[in-house]
């Protein structure tokens, strides 16, 4: 969002194409923008869970050149009625290969994951799982053939290996190379972090003595309800940001020390005044307190998360929670995160690397890169 402000402040046009326009609908017409909502297809069943970025893309139409035919139509139309002459795409593959067909200029706005590293075949995402060289490569020439079939219909180029689907005019990586979702990327440009929306309130901390800790949690959070135990019995002040919290979870663990909130928090308070956080390991809540040299305690919910949550982890800057594992210990670990001041120097010592980092100095370089790119 702060993007989109600044691209209209410099004269742009911009148009959102949205997967949950239901969602999301109110927040953009309040910023006066208008929106479409985006081709999207039910997750298809495969084995076991998603290896590599050709396998997330078998499930979601890639399996299937008619499903992926549709798809990409759809793409090309919404792309039309906007006029677009530059697509700023984040997640977004098929709208990349859409874009491919139309020739237009693409920026692939990534926090790392949805830029996988440019090689043959895409690399396996579960590098702590042994998989065969053969079902990776089977799985990138599986994409590849519904993607080129859509090419060919178009009367487009054939790509050779699924990797230059992402092979765009600019790819804009709005992350730290320490956060990077694939270790082994190599040499690339990192832009940093955006500023968030800036969406959230003021909050009150409870009257309680110790420090204090903030937690972002989910009901999709796995193991949520053995950290609200785990911070119920901890004593410090607590503020438990909790979207949906279920009326029997929040009369389980009322307590003084607990506040829970129903809205945002605002993110610059609670980085600023708190001593530690707890996260399902977004990346951009993740990020904002490890640039305030803060510790983190994560819970992934799925891949995307669990593999941010796994560099924070192996730069000691906080402990990660597998959602595949039983929450043992969760009072003593959040304890130790408290205690043990490694945590917090080593969440220091990422703050004083990107010291000099300003988020909103980001902005302004993407959107002189994006007038470049329109000239």
């Amino acid at each position: 969002m702060p993007l989109a402000r600044a691209l209209r402040d410099a004269g742009h046009e911009v148009h959102w194409t949205v997967t949950q326009a239901a969602v999301v609908g109110d927040f953009l017409a309040s910023e006066g923008f208008t929106w479409l909502a985006a081709p999207t297809v039910a997750e298809s069943a495969r084995p076991g869970p998603p290896l590599t970025y050709a396998d997330i893309l078998l499930r979601f139409g890639y399996a299937d050149s008619r499903s992926l035919f549709g798809l990409v139509g759809a793409w090309r139309e919404a792309m039309r009625l906007t006029g677009a002459r530059l697509v700023l795409a984040d997640h977004a593959p098929t709208a990349l290969l859409a874009a491919r067909s139309l020739g237009l200029p693409v920026m692939l706005f990534s926090n790392g994951f949805t830029a996988p590293p440019r090689q043959s075949p895409l690399p396996n995402m579960r590098p702590w799982t042994q998989v065969p060289e053969q079902t990776i490569s089977q799985l990138d020439l599986a994409a590849l053939f519904a993607a080129n079939h859509v090419l060919a219909r178009y009367g487009c180029a054939q790509m050779q290996h699924l990797a230059e689907l992402f092979d765009v005019a600019e790819e804009a990586l709005v992350t730290f190379p320490e956060l990077d979702h694939y270790a082994e990327r190599g040499p690339a440009r990192y832009w940093g972090s955006l500023p968030s929306a800036g969406t959230g309130r003021q909050v009150a901390w409870p009257d309680a003595s110790g420090k204090r800790v903030f937690a972002y949690l989910r009901p999709e959070s796995p193991h949520h309800e053995a950290v609200l135990a785990a911070l119920l019995a901890l004593g410090h002040a607590t503020v438990i940001y909790f979207p949906n919290l279920p009326p029997t979870l929040a009369a389980r663990y009322a307590a003084p020390h607990l506040v829970f909130l129903d809205h945002p928090a605002d993110i610059e308070q609670m980085t600023r005044e708190a001593d530690l956080a707890v996260t399902y390991a977004s990346l951009a809540t993740t990020t904002a307190f490890l640039l305030a040299g803060k510790p983190l305690l994560l819970l992934p919910g799925h891949l995307e998360q669990f593999l941010v949550a796994r560099r924070v982890e192996e730069m000691g800057a906080g402990r990660l929670v597998n959602p595949e594992q039983p929450p043992d210990g969760l009072h003593g670990i959040l304890a130790d995160l408290i205690a043990n001041p490694s945590w917090r120097a080593n969440a220091q010592a990422f703050a004083a690397k990107y010291a000099a980092f300003d988020q909103q100095a980001v902005i302004g370089n993407l959107v002189r890169r994006i007038d470049e790119m329109l000239a």
